[in-house]
């Protein structure tokens, strides 16, 4: 077979040949400044939390839009304001059974609580003479109470919430029937009165009534406690999974406990507002108020879902439930027409929300893939370096840890010459030298490790997919450096967070760059990415003197290998689904990135330094011309993943492993091939190490080491970069 000498490696300065790149006379490549796409929005739409508020907020504009269309002046402000002063107390019990429902129980005792508390309250005002603060404090402490008996039975003793809350329910009930009838004709005659009384029950705040802004900070704490504060993410994943929340190290018991005590708090509060109101009770005071609540929790949630604190769909069912019932008792209707009306209603929104949540994640399924036209450059500059024109070099490397190691897709090695790589399953293994038999584990990270660099210091910094930037102490320590960058300004979804950083390296002033290779899919559907073809990836820095990250450059077609050049002053990422390499000029990294090459014969992935001033490169695949060619059709692309099982989809051949050797330049000097049925297929990276040339792959279970002739048996990567650069 025709081709080079084996292994061309003629040492050289690697300075001199590095200097020989003309940067400016590269070709710019063009990066989009917005990626713009109607499915993306759409699916991104689909894909937000607050989505699930669609169907609420649909049935509560319909109400809105049909009250306004038929009744005079309902939404004037006069009226508006007194719906929210009557409605305050109501709006807080709906909050607290939320809160429960969310734990995974349920509270039947909400309208008996309310009206004990009101009686707590009137009591303490009118009877005792309190100061309207105590009275407060009593009638939350009277809500707290009730709370905690049903969270001891039904948090801590595990009995049922549903025979819980109806008992405390009843007791609660009766008891505040013989309290009310000893003592209301007393509290009816107390002639006592307080501005502060008054100010709660009747007060307006910026035009609105004061217990209305008590609603409004109460729902505000309420939804920041369940997105921001610990207790609140306990309750929800005691909600979600009781058992996965019990194996997390959650107390459950003690969680739903505290739960129920707090929505007893909240229901005492409203109870004390109810008092300031009316400044009376009645027998039948709270009498119903748990199946309005349960009510208008059911149209805001969609049924009881345990596990999500939707404070916002909660409100919005409250709001149309509450205009309801209000228009049609004012209007002269039946109290049977009336519950008719509205349970008709509440069954059709109910109908439309259960079949959207039903249904919504194959919409999202069906329009998340957005594939867009890729036209890649021909194959260039292989002329009798193709797998067919060469002999199989690849086929004489000794094979490392057969089977003790799954997917080293990325290998290091560090001054004593021992060997470094990541596992499928979240490990750091240490094959020791001089040969590599002794393996032993060197951190547990939990993530996939991908990338891999040793610091200054010598600690290991590990890309890690689903987690970001992780640093690892050769004892064994893990410190997350960073899981979030700069949100883009004109996207839907939120970017923040680090969803498959995939390879780094470190300048000479310590700044670490690496790869968010696709923003829309993580590790295990990587594959999705290439069908697209679209830009979703990034290049990224972090600073370890500030401790933050910043986006260098956004809207790349999968970045993926990342290189500093031998000078320290230009960075080398591979493009994957481009077969290119892209150059950054670290001087001006805003100026964006150039082509250093483009046209490979397959896919690169990660690149490194070579002893003779050059770099290798990794081809994970080879590209195919079918393969090409479905890049240009994204139609085609669309219907083949709906259409056929993801096994038989075109995708370039990985089972043939590459690495491509190229001068300072970028022109290819040599390929190193296994044959298709060698035992190196799919390789993603390559380190070259005194003298030898060791290679891991994604989905191999081995690492091969490749003798170099001709190669600086004293060259190391971190020394010699240190030293050139």
């Amino acid at each position: 077979m025709a081709g080079p000498a084996p292994f061309p490696m003629r040492p050289t300065d690697g300075n001199n040949v590095n200097n020989s790149i003309k940067f400016n006379s590269l070709t710019r490549y063009k990066v989009p400044r917005l990626v713009l796409s109607p499915r993306r929005i759409f699916s991104d739409i689909l894909s937000k939390g607050w989505v699930e508020s669609a169907i609420p907020l649909l049935g509560f504009l319909a109400v809105v839009i049909t009250i306004a269309l038929t009744t005079d002046s309902y939404f004037s402000g006069s009226n508006m304001r007194i719906l929210a002063l009557y409605g305050a107390d109501t709006g807080l019990v709906i909050l607290a059974l939320l809160i429960v429902v969310a734990v995974g129980g349920l509270d039947l005792s909400v309208g008996s609580s309310l009206a004990m508390s009101a009686f707590v309250a009137l009591y303490g005002f009118h009877i005792l003479e309190l100061p309207v603060l105590l009275v407060l404090v009593m009638s939350v402490a009277s809500g707290a109470a009730v709370g905690v008996v049903n969270g001891v039975l039904a948090g801590f003793m595990g009995c049922g919430a549903l025979l819980t809350t109806l008992g405390t329910m009843i007791t609660v009930r009766g008891l505040f029937t013989l309290a009310s009838q000893a003592k209301l004709v007393e509290i009816s005659l107390s002639a006592r009165s307080d501005d502060l009384w008054d100010w709660v029950g009747f007060a307006q705040f910026m035009t609105l009534p004061v217990v209305f802004w008590v609603l409004a900070c109460v729902a505000l704490l309420t939804f920041f406690m369940f997105r921001q504060s610990r207790f609140g993410w306990h309750i929800l994943a005691v909600g979600g999974n009781r058992k996965a929340a019990r194996n997390g190290g959650i107390g459950v018991k003690k969680t739903i406990f505290s739960a129920y005590v707090l929505a007893g708090a909240i229901v005492g509060l409203a109870g004390f507002i109810y008092a300031a109101r009316q400044n009376s009770i009645a027998a039948d005071t709270g009498i119903g108020l748990e199946f309005f609540a349960l009510t208008a929790l059911v149209v805001g949630l969609g049924g009881f879902v345990p596990g999500r604190g939707a404070v916002v769909s909660v409100l919005l069912g409250f709001a149309t439930i509450y205009f309801m019932n209000n228009v049609l008792v004012n209007s002269g209707f039946r109290g049977d027409f009336v519950q008719l009306v509205m349970g008709s209603v509440i069954i059709v929104i109910l109908a439309i929300d259960v079949r959207f949540r039903k249904n919504r994640h194959r919409l999202l399924a069906a329009t998340y893939l957005d594939p867009v036209a890729l036209k890649l450059p021909p194959v260039q500059n292989m002329t009798g370096l193709m797998p067919s024109d060469l002999a199989p070099k690849l086929a004489e490397a000794t094979v490392l840890g057969s089977g003790e190691i799954d997917g080293p897709e990325d290998v290091i090695l560090d001054a004593g010459g021992n060997l470094y790589c990541g596992t499928r399953d979240g490990r750091i293994m240490r094959l020791a030298a001089p040969d590599f038999t002794e393996i032993t584990v060197l951190a547990k990270i939990g993530g996939r490790p991908l990338g891999l660099a040793f610091d200054a210091a010598g600690d290991l910094i590990v890309c890690v997919a689903g987690m970001g930037l992780v640093r690892v102490g050769l004892n064994g320590d893990v410190e997350l450096l960073s899981d979030q960058t700069e949100r883009s300004l004109v996207q839907v979804q939120d970017d923040t967070s680090i969803r498959m950083g995939d390879d780094l390296d470190i300048a000479p002033d310590g700044t670490i760059y690496f790869t968010d290779a696709t923003k829309r899919y993580d590790m295990e559907n990587w594959g999705l990415d290439l069908l697209e073809g679209r830009p979703n990836g990034r290049l990224l820095s972090y600073d370890p003197k500030t401790k933050k990250t910043r986006t260098v450059c956004d809207n790349l077609i999968f970045p993926n290998g990342v290189c500093l050049t031998h000078d320290g002053k230009h960075l080398l990422v591979a493009s994957t689904w481009t077969c290119s390499i892209l150059i950054f000029d670290l001087a001006d990294l805003a100026a964006g990135p150039r082509v250093f090459m483009s046209g490979l014969a397959g896919y690169p992935d990660n690149i490194n330094r070579a002893s003779d001033g050059g770099y290798w490169i990794a081809l994970a695949g080879m590209r195919n011309p079918v393969v090409d060619l479905a890049m240009k059709l994204p139609a085609l692309r669309l219907r083949m993943s709906k259409q056929v099982p993801p096994t038989d989809w075109l995708f370039g051949n990985l089972n043939i492993g590459g690495v491509l050797k190229v001068n300072g330049t970028g022109d290819i000097k040599d390929a190193l091939w296994d044959r298709a049925s060698g035992p190196l297929y799919m390789i993603t990276s390559m380190r070259e190490h005194k003298g030898a040339l060791y290679l891991g792959g994604v989905n191999n279970n081995k690492i091969g080491r490749l003798d170099l002739p001709g190669a600086d048996p004293d060259w190391t990567g971190p020394n010699r970069y240190r030293k050139e650069s």
